[in-house]
């Protein structure tokens, strides 16, 4: 049952995030959409190793997530302000 839900996880991140990424013609939405699921197949993880269950969601989150935040903001800030800019236009508008 575990290992089902890690492989659906890691399934949906590849499904979603390329939906997402061409339904609204946005990479840097495709790419979140893909790391949320893939944080998810993390925290699924981690559950099936013992981890506690909530404690295994923020750490998946956090792991994935975190990290690349960490390795745009070391590396590659000028993508940092295209996310923040990408995400404060709204919901309701797409390119």
């Amino acid at each position: 049952m575990e290992t089902s839900l890690i492989s659906v996880f890691a399934g949906l991140s590849i499904v979603f995030g390329l939906l997402v990424g061409f339904g609204t013609l946005s990479v840097i939405r495709g790419v979140f959409t893909f790391l949320m699921f893939n944080g998810l197949a993390l925290s699924a993880f981690l559950e099936t190793v013992g981890v506690n269950m909530v404690l295994s969601y923020f750490l998946g989150q956090i792991i994935i997530v975190g990290s690349t935040y960490i390795l745009l903001r070391n590396f590659y800030p000028e993508t940092l302000v295209k996310v923040k800019q990408e995400f404060s236009l709204g919901s309701g508008r797409c390119h």
